[in-house]
């Protein structure tokens, strides 16, 4: 079986961006397709990305940072329009859950663990 078929294998079984961010080095953000969303806090910065595939990236870069390599990358987010017209990117990771607001302000950026409020960054906040 030559290298492309077993890397074709590979990616199906584990996913893309898994693959090439641990075997060929390659950074994942060289996946993303479209930043959707980013924010400038205090303590942190966050992006948002729709990928390739359709699917959404949260990364999220403690400050200060090279931007290289995020500290928390999570793929499969949802999202949806609140009632306030927000549009709100949501990343479940375990017990957490990362919500990315766009408002009508610079943005936001919530931290739920175990469905309670434990954290709230606006955007512009630096």
């Amino acid at each position: 079986m030559n290298a492309k078929a077993i890397s074709a294998i590979l990616a199906t079984a584990t996913g893309t961006a898994s693959i090439l961010t641990a075997i060929l080095g390659m950074p994942s953000s060289a996946l993303a397709n479209t930043r959707v969303f980013s924010c400038s806090a205090k303590n942190v910065y966050v992006e948002v990305s729709r990928l390739n595939n359709g699917g959404l990236r949260y990364a999220a870069y403690n400050i200060p940072t090279t931007l290289n390599r995020p500290n928390l990358l999570l793929n499969g987010g949802t999202v949806r329009r609140n009632g306030n017209g927000e549009v709100v990117y949501r990343f479940r990771n375990a017990n957490f859950l990362y919500a990315a607001v766009q408002d009508q302000g610079y943005g936001k950026v919530l931290v739920y663990k175990n469905n309670r409020l434990i954290g709230t960054n606006y955007c512009g906040d630096v």
